[in-house]
């Protein structure tokens, strides 16, 4: 066993949750750790080959055990958020390049898509595509950095203005928090359970005596590794409560090809993978029951044009679909892509799903739409996937402008996005939708599969009638996407989460002409255990309606993670 011991010099932990600004990471994160030992590895030039061999080992184990202190909680270990106004150091005398920047590792993750799928001739044309627009965006970036590196004998009123911005006493100041985790004990470990060879054991010491931070600058730490076994309070497990980032092969040079491009002066997203954590003693027992729906999702973040509410979100996921459809061409389509069969008909086996996410459950949620995403069932095959795949870097490569691409409909205004791989949008975390609980409740209405019957009458017994078949109809939904039955079914038309909207601001489901609509609700739902989502429930369920939050089983009805 491989362990490292992690002391925290100044007693607390100062790293920002990824999915979260407003909240600290913790546990720390095991791929975080990493990126510090390649920072160390870095800090040497020329860069030392036995420790490089040392990483490389590191990166092809499976993921650490952690022994760490879980008592870090809300309201207690987690210093309280405040905004800080600090002076910025992002204003300068040359133009932004950092569009044509983001267009060149866009050009290069188009590139990378049409590879994996190459292996027919059009396939092969795909590729000599993607590489022509990767010269293309190489070659721009490469003009505009040696036109902003020119100097010139006669600056202009502009470039003046904003050389003198970087004076101390004029430079802007940009809201910052900084969220802190302050843990009854103030060591942690990792372990791993190779053992390394003694060379590869000594170059990792010797990085672990380098690294001086984890997380921001002041999270100083000593590092060392130990000889000691220790008691894991967090092992990897698929049925985890906790949602850390690991490490895989090929994380060093991933890791050495985004500095490349950032250079420290861009904001970034760690390249790492998602692995569920839980106590040993969870790690072994029944995993929970999950739904047909993975939380493994392909996200668009919003980063322009309109900012549609969640009941505008059955827009967006149609215009998202029709864009792939179109992509497609004259091409058949898989029933788990397309959602019908050969025949037309819709199909019985859960398919892909497109889902607008809302800024919900929150404080301060507003109910806009930070974004889409595009939700694999389970039991999707490799070459489905492949296929998805394969039209989205089509639709990408036709009509993405400086990395984003745009979805417009007859009822949609043009609304902007950008893939990413991960987000720090709260809405935008799969783990978010997709973790443990006991207790959900609709982001948006549930269209039920039956009429009910009028859940809006005043006569006597009626509404109630009504509301009892809404609550059968939702209990069985439930049954449809691989979920136990729940124990209680609350319903109404008034959102329950911060943000949500009230099913009236919805459109009719289906809103198509000669087809009879269903009626909608708002729920909270219960079950006898902990089961894991995401819950996508009712008629809608592939265009985001019946979208539902995990929340905690607390007085506050409306606390999410």
């Amino acid at each position: 066993m491989l362990t490292v011991e992690v002391d925290l010099l100044t007693g607390r932990y100062a790293a920002t949750a990824h999915d979260d600004r407003r909240r600290s990471e913790w546990p720390p994160h095991p791929a975080r750790f990493f990126s510090a030992l390649v920072a160390a590895l870095h800090d040497r030039d020329p860069v030392d080959d036995e420790e490089r061999v040392a990483l490389l080992w590191l990166e092809r184990q499976p993921p650490p055990w952690l022994e760490v202190d879980l008592e870090v909680d809300d309201e207690f270990g987690r210093r309280d958020v405040h905004d800080v106004f600090v002076p910025v150091n992002d204003v300068s005398v040359v133009g932004d390049v950092w569009p044509m920047v983001q267009a060149v590792v866009d050009a290069r993750s188009a590139l990378a898509m049409a590879e994996t799928g190459a292996g027919s001739a059009g396939d092969a044309r795909a590729v000599k595509a993607a590489r022509k627009a990767l010269a293309a965006a190489e070659k721009k970036l490469a003009l505009s950095v040696s036109k902003a590196l020119t100097p010139t004998d006669s600056p202009s009123k502009v470039d003046l203005a904003a050389a003198s911005a970087l004076m101390p006493d004029r430079r802007i100041r940009q809201m910052r928090t900084f969220p802190v985790a302050v843990p009854a004990r103030g060591t942690f470990s990792f372990a791993w359970q190779a053992q390394p060879e003694a060379p590869v054991r000594a170059s990792l010491d010797a990085l672990c005596a380098r690294v001086t931070r984890l997380g921001h600058s002041s999270s100083l730490v000593r590092c060392r590794v130990t000889d000691h076994a220790i008691e894991p309070t967090l092992v990897p497990t698929e049925d985890g409560e906790y949602l850390l980032r690991v490490v895989g092969e090929g994380q060093l040079a991933r890791l050495e090809a985004e500095f490349e491009w950032h250079r420290e002066e861009k904001s970034r997203v760690l390249p790492a993978r998602p692995q569920r954590y839980g106590p040993p003693m969870v790690a072994a027992a029944m995993p929970a029951p999950r739904s047909v729906f993975t939380d493994d999702w392909i996200l668009y973040e919003r980063r322009g044009g309109a900012r549609p509410l969640s009941s505008r979100g059955v827009d967006v996921a149609r215009a998202l679909r029709a864009a792939l459809i179109e992509a497609n061409g004259s091409e058949s389509l898989p029933d788990v892509l397309s959602g019908h069969d050969r025949d037309g008909r819709p199909s019985d086996r859960p398919h892909v799903a497109f889902v607008p996410c809302p800024f919900v459950g929150h404080p301060h949620g507003d109910g806009t739409l930070q974004g889409c995403a595009i939700v694999l069932p389970r039991d999707v095959e490799d070459a489905e996937r492949r296929r998805l795949l394969r039209l989205i870097a089509a639709w990408e490569r036709r009509t993405a402008r400086d990395g984003l691409v745009e979805l417009a409909g007859e009822r949609l205004p043009p609304l902007r996005l950008a893939r990413v791989q991960t987000s720090d949008k709260l809405a935008l975390s799969p783990a978010r939708w997709s973790r443990r609980a006991s207790r959900f409740i609709t982001a948006t209405p549930i269209a039920l599969d039956r009429h009910p019957g009028n859940l809006r009458s005043n006569a006597s017994g009626t509404a109630h009638r009504a509301s009892i078949e809404a609550q059968r109809t939702i209990a069985d939904a439930c049954e449809r996407i691989g979920l136990p039955r729940p124990i209680s079914v609350e319903i109404g038309f008034a959102p329950l989460l911060p943000g949500a909207q009230h099913v009236r601001e919805f459109r009719p489901w289906p809103d198509r002409p000669g087809r009879p609509t269903r009626a909608r609700v708002h729920a909270e739902i219960r079950f006898d255990q902990a089961v894991r989502g995401p819950v996508l429930l009712g008629a809608g369920r592939y265009f985001g309606l019946g979208l539902c939050l995990p929340v905690f089983d607390r007085d506050d009805r409306c606390r999410s993670e």
